[in-house]
């Protein structure tokens, strides 16, 4: 009984003065009258006592101390930490932290390395020298090291620590054995009996090595992901148990592999009924399921892909925002639908209630006028809250590139109002006004300089109140209209031209706009010169739809008239007036604006000359069609898009001036020279020339323009197809061909369009047509 009974007095005491996991609470609120430690040799105990809270004359603690042990071992600086609390004989406790400096690394070096350089093998290590240390951050330097080789193929790298050397003499060395690089040889499929080799390998990183041309590198972490695409390309497919796994097998020396991906596809599932239900297993209020089903594009026997499953939610979350159901949320389950490969989908929705717009709240507009901004959001107070007009109002603001950064975001509900949210629209404005001075350079224009002024927030009734006003920017800003001012000498075409419009006019979906200017083109046997004028009134039709009433008056002559000008050029030398009135309609789906990878832009237009002064008259209409395709996007988020291009014009009514007329060639049709698509006029003179164009009253022209990228975002390539013709008639005589290939050059610091450089080569052509192989267009601001 003794034994025992001193036993526990032991465990007792134990407990009472080691604290790494607990502390003594049979001594709280007993005074502190020493706080000792013990161990430390390099470090102060300063620096100690500056990071513990427990203090002589204060009651002790436990929870306290406890604290002040995790404070201490979080520094990093020592090794497990151990606390006494020893009782006094007048009642009073000493507290003891006994301390295990960690080591203090002398050096880092790495040795075995041939095929990374010291510097760079150290910079990706956490640990350095002078820090105490830490094995997390050891190993991580491990890791990371490992990780470069196995990026430049080194698939079998080892890499090590010098363990004797790290605790004796507190030397970091890493041991590398870099091992060979490893190619990969082949990449073959197996138990892909719905998808062929070819269309699996574009869907994959791994690749075969071609020497000079293609590293082919094995890397485990590509291939882990390589696994992981492929097993989402089945499921997409409707494949929703397919598995899939990888197999290496090495060389005998170790320098190639091949890789081999086991698939089991399973079956295809296809979908069957679709249901929706509250969240508590009731009919839905707002729609029923038979509205549910029709709102998704997915249907009852389609293929089952997770990706129109999760596009079927958006849409109903969409359907649900426009009636105001703001806070609503909808879940896709799947249900085996017996034994068949058949999945039924039920919607487990939460409706929510319908919220009204309360206030809608500006910050961070500090030139810009709040009715320019309020003018781009269509929610109104009061009315119903559509839960897709953020988005599209953000959207808006950003296209008037007045923002750097917009936030629109629904407010909660305020208790005091209830069923209102407010609208809280964050803006954070850019640098609107320029003053730019460049170069551009064109293998249809020549060189050209450029210099302008523009910006894209004037307000011409914010009229400055003193010249110091002027200068520093604060004066004619805010409203956001834009007004531009460029002056472009060339060798080939100058230009002047001042400009001024208002989006949205008193704060309506009209916009008003004009500009005045003059401009020179040189041609090969004569000279262009034209004063022109016009002014226009748009209105903009939703988010895709925008229309242009405009009144265009110009002024014509051609000067330095050589004698090889053919007769119909000659007669149209003027000086003469040209007055038009005309409309055009747009409607634009194009993502993003700048750049786009897809969507569509169709332009309508139809001008009448001749109503007014206009020495012509005659009527001209046109379309334009762009559709964007996106074929492919990699890993980097880098686009592989297809264009198509169709246009047509028609020229009745009437007879236009030779400078009206239509022409192709140069960059509007690669392979061909300048604006030699098109008829021929008459010699004026014996033994003129034959081949010089005067344009045509019709033209159409369909394109094909396939890019991908090369290197990074900066780089792309192209391939064409350009066809068309140009002829006093409706139809497809005389009809042209080319194909051809180039490329773009992304230089986001040289503005927004690429320099362009292509090779076409006419494939069907006319006997007086004019090839042209190379063709540029190059902007280069300063």
């Amino acid at each position: 009984m003794r034994f025992i009974t001193l036993s526990i007095v032991i465990l007792i005491a134990l407990f009472s003065t080691h604290s790494h996991a607990r502390v003594s609470t049979e001594l709280q609120d007993r005074l502190i009258s020493a706080v000792e430690v013990e161990g430390l040799q390099r470090v102060e105990s300063q620096f100690v006592t500056n990071n513990i809270r427990s203090t002589v004359g204060d009651p002790y603690d436990p929870v306290v101390l406890e604290e002040d042990v995790h404070r201490l071992t979080r520094l990093g600086r020592f090794k497990p930490i151990e606390s006494k609390v020893i009782l006094q004989d007048d009642g009073t406790v000493h507290i003891v932290f006994v301390l295990v400096e960690q080591q203090i690394i002398a050096s880092v070096n790495v040795v075995g390395n041939k095929l990374i350089g010291d510097r760079e093998l150290l910079s990706v290590v956490p640990m350095l020298p002078g820090v105490a240390r830490d094995t997390f951050l050891i190993d991580k330097g491990r890791r990371a090291i490992a990780e470069k080789y196995r990026k430049l193929g080194n698939y079998l790298v080892e890499v090590e620590i010098d363990s004797a050397e790290l605790n004796n003499a507190s030397v970091l060395i890493y041991k590398i054995m870099e091992g060979p690089r490893v190619r990969v040889k082949s990449v073959r499929f197996e138990g892909n009996n719905s998808f062929t080799s070819k269309q699996l390998s574009a869907e994959i990183e791994t690749s075969v090595s071609v020497p000079f041309l293609r590293r082919g590198e094995l890397d485990e972490y590509v291939l882990d992901d390589d696994v992981a695409t492929l097993v989402k390309f089945y499921r997409d497919r409707g494949f929703l148990e397919t598995r899939v796994g990888s197999i290496i097998t090495q060389s005998t020396d170790n320098r190639s592999a091949n890789v081999l991906f086991q698939i089991e596809e399973g079956s295809q599932y296809t979908l069957g009924d679709v249901s929706a239900l509250n969240r508590i297993g009731e009919p839905l209020a707002v729609f029923s399921s038979e509205q549910i089903a029709a709102l998704i594009q997915i249907k009852r026997g389609d293929i089952y892909k997770a990706f129109e499953i999760k596009k079927a939610e958006q849409a109903i979350i969409d359907a649900y925002g426009v009636l105001g159901h703001i806070e609503m949320s909808v879940h896709a389950a799947p249900i085996q639908a017996g034994d068949e490969p058949v999945k039924n989908v039920l919607f487990r929705i939460n409706e929510g209630v319908q919220a009204k717009v309360g206030l809608v709240l500006i910050k961070g507009n500090l030139l810009t006028k709040d009715e320019v901004i309020r003018g781009r959001i269509r929610l109104e107070p009061g009315r119903r809250f559509d839960g897709a007009e953020p988005e599209r109002a953000r959207t808006r603001l950003l296209k008037t590139r007045l923002f750097n950064e917009v936030k629109v975001t629904p407010q909660p509900e305020d208790p005091n109002n209830p069923g209102y949210r407010d609208l809280l629209v964050e803006v954070k404005e850019m640098q609107t006004g320029s003053m730019n001075f460049g170069i551009m350079a064109g293998s249809d224009d020549g060189v050209m300089g450029t210099i302008s002024l523009n910006q894209r927030n004037f307000d011409i009734a914010d009229l400055p109140e003193s010249w110091s006003e002027f200068w520093q920017g604060k004066a004619f800003r805010g409203a956001g209209q834009g007004f531009s001012m460029s002056f472009q000498p060339g060798d080939e075409v100058f230009n002047y031209q001042v400009s001024l419009n208002d989006p949205r006019f008193l704060q309506t979906d009209y916009s008003v706009g004009g500009n005045v200017g003059y401009t020179r083109r040189v041609y090969t046997d004569y000279n262009q010169e034209k004063i022109y004028s016009k002014l226009s009134v748009g209105r903009r039709f939703g988010d895709i739809w925008s229309g242009k009433m405009y009144l265009s008056a110009n002024r014509v002559e051609l000067t330095n008239i050589d004698d090889n000008v053919p007769i119909e050029i000659f007669n149209d030398r003027g000086p003469a007036n040209v007055d038009s009135i005309g409309v055009t309609a747009i409607r634009t789906t194009l993502q993003p604006f700048v750049g786009p990878q897809k969507g569509s832009r169709l332009e309508l237009g139809l001008s009448q000359s001749g109503l007014f002064s206009s020495d012509y008259s005659f009527s001209k209409a046109s379309v334009n069609y762009t559709k964007y395709f996106t074929v492919d996007r990699d890993f980097i988020g880098r686009a592989t898009t297809l264009r198509l291009d169709g246009k047509i014009g028609y020229i009745f009514g009437g007879d236009a001036p030779t400078y009206d007329n239509f022409y192709l060639g140069g960059r509007s049709f690669r392979g061909f020279d300048f604006r030699t698509i098109s008829p021929k006029g008459t010699p004026r003179v014996a033994g003129g020339s034959t081949d010089i164009p005067i344009g045509g009253k019709w033209k159409i022209f369909l394109g094909a323009q396939y890019e991908f990228p090369v290197v990074g975002k900066f780089l792309s390539t192209v391939v064409f197809c350009d066809t068309g013709t140009v002829t006093d008639t409706v139809g497809f005589e005389d009809y042209r061909v080319s194909v051809g290939a180039g490329v773009r050059l992304h230089i986001p610091q040289l503005g927004q369009a690429p320099l362009a450089f292509d090779f076409g080569f006419p494939v069907v052509k006319q006997d007086e047509d004019e090839k042209k192989t190379f063709s540029f267009s190059i902007q280069m601001p300063f």
